[in-house]
């Protein structure tokens, strides 16, 4: 969140009723409008809206006396029709209810749909639907514990701890169908829900009780296929309290194929360097002296064998204090030329009392692709010094070290821009919550 800017608030889940036994199926007509009405949890249920007029129809009344008349200028599609049968989680339910609901920030109204769902045998559950975001819920007779420490608030769940997430008034604004107690308009509850991704927890509180839900996220999906719903699915809007990081799986796949590719490159700069030659082709000394007239030398032929491959010239020199330049020019006999140069320089002394130096009396190039042949070097010394004694080894086809850092580098680089966009989508989920979760969460 910035500046001043609220959390965009999240909807609360709504608790379900603990399932009782098996229903008959019943129609009758409104007593308000005379319109058919399909009743079919009728044992289990308490009240029936109607779609027509609004009319709350109190079921465990023999006359089914209206108790309540919802007024709603407008009237909301349930995404999912009243009646609609599928198999989710295993068992086949009913839709019997729908419920619009909403709550309030800074002046705001926020709204998300419920579905009532039944089934004789399970009972009652609940499907809540917000920004394209779906949980499937249930009752809980298992009251969760508070769990001390952390700085957000938190409840343990049959040994799981669930973090705080948000506290909301939520109130009825629609609905339509059965509900297993006598349903008003604008009823309120509070509302805390507490999450461990992709379960939710939801505490409603009235005031005559206190449930408790257990949900989890389900893709919407999952759901059109139970239904065989031909509409399309509506976009997901943000990240939903308790989403599944779409990263958690892909992480754990990629840390596996990591440890193999890294493995792998360890294993072929193993067998790289137990081919490689390794052979020392050329070795000199020469002496650097200001007094000579010609300073460039150029050495004897010499054979650079086996395939194209790198060659490595390692130079040393007898400096203190003072330093040398070798400009190098490795040259094919039939005139292809590799040109390089090296600095070899090295310093010393006490100051303070303290003994320091710098640099040092070696140092090598690496030509990485020289086809095999007949070569000579042509060397350049410069030097402030009157004398320095060096001396020149050419080596053919070096293992190098350089190769497997950068492959191991480079494949260090796939969990680093995984770990960036898992913390990026957690930070998104938690920036919904009241308050927005701290760094010590």
């Amino acid at each position: 969140m910035n500046g001043n800017q609220e959390p965009t608030p999240q909807p609360p889940i709504r608790a379900a009723a603990p399932p009782p036994a098996d229903p008959q199926v019943k129609t009758f007509k409104c007593r308000g409008c005379g319109n058919p009405l399909t009743l079919r949890g009728m044992d289990r249920a308490e009240s029936v809206v109607c779609e027509a007029c609004g009319s709350v129809i109190d079921l465990t009344d023999e006359n089914l006396r209206i108790i309540s008349t919802f007024q709603s200028k407008i009237k909301y599609k349930p995404l999912i029709p009243l009646g609609s049968r599928g198999k989710v989680r295993g068992e086949m339910f009913e839709i019997i209810g729908y419920m619009r609901r909403a709550m309030t920030v800074e002046g705001v109204d926020y709204e998300w749909n419920e579905y009532l769902f039944f089934n004789p045998y399970k009972g009652f559950r609940w499907l809540s639907e917000y920004n394209g975001h779906w949980n499937f819920l249930k009752a809980t007779s298992n009251i969760p514990k508070p769990k001390a420490g952390g700085a957000r608030p938190a409840v343990k769940y049959l040994d799981q701890p669930f973090l705080h997430f948000q506290t909301a008034e939520a109130r009825v604004i629609y609905v339509l169908g059965e509900f297993y107690w006598k349903v008003q308009a604008e009823e309120k509850c509070q509302v805390t829900d507490y999450v461990a991704p992709p379960l939710i927890l939801s505490r409603e509180k009235t005031d005559q009780e206190i449930t408790w839900a257990i949900g989890e996220y389900i893709e919407p999906g999952i759901l059109w296929s139970a239904f065989h719903l031909n509409t399309p699915i509506p976009p997901k809007i943000g990240v939903a309290p308790n989403q599944p990081s779409p990263y958690a799986t892909q992480s754990s796949s990629l840390l596996k194929l990591f440890v193999w590719f890294c493995v792998a490159a360890m294993l072929i700069h193993l067998l790289m360097s137990l081919l490689a030659q390794n052979k020392l082709v050329y070795e000199n000394r020469f002496v650097f002296r200001q007094a000579d007239k010609e300073k460039g030398l150029v050495t004897d032929f010499f054979e650079i064998p086996g395939h194209t491959s790198n060659v490595v010239v390692k130079s040393t020199a007898d400096v203190n204090n003072n330093w040398i330049y070798l400009h190098m020019t490795l040259i094919h006999e039939e005139g292809r030329a590799y040109d390089f140069g090296k600095e070899i320089s090295y310093y010393h002394g006490v100051d303070d009392g303290e003994r320091w130096s710098e640099g040092s009396i070696s140092d090598e190039a690496i030509l990485p692709a020289v086809p095999a042949g007949k070569y000579y070097l042509y060397i350049g010394p410069e030097s402030s010094a009157p004398s320095v004694n060096y001396a020149i080894r050419v080596y053919r086809d070096v293992p190098q070290w350089s190769f497997l850092l950068l492959a191991l580098a480079a494949l260090c680089f796939l969990p680093f821009i995984m770990k960036w966009r898992s913390s990026r989508f957690e930070a998104a989920r938690w920036a919904e919550s009241d308050p927005p979760r701290s760094k010590e969460d």
